[in-house]
């Protein structure tokens, strides 16, 4: 009984791990896409410049910020038609 508590523990921290590292991951393409798009002239608002404590907090809720940003990346991308 024990032996397979210590196995759930386990398999919780790699879980946990993993969810942390694609809120690392999702942090860093969004301010690789940021400045990117600063940098092709896309005019940026300033609000939307993250300071450390965003970062940790997306990090941590970061699928809620995915589909955000899907949601707005498609809009710019294929409803823009100029």
């Amino acid at each position: 009984m024990c032996e397979t508590s210590k196995i759930e523990k386990e398999v919780m921290l790699k879980i946990i791990i993993w969810y942390l590292f694609f809120g690392v991951v999702f942090n860093f393409l969004v301010d690789i896409s940021t400045d990117y798009a600063k940098s092709k002239g896309v005019k940026v608002p300033p609000e939307t410049n993250w300071n450390w404590s965003t970062r940790i907090m997306s990090g941590i809720i970061w699928p809620i910020g995915l589909i955000f940003y899907l949601k707005g990346y498609i809009n710019e991308r294929y409803n823009n038609k100029k």
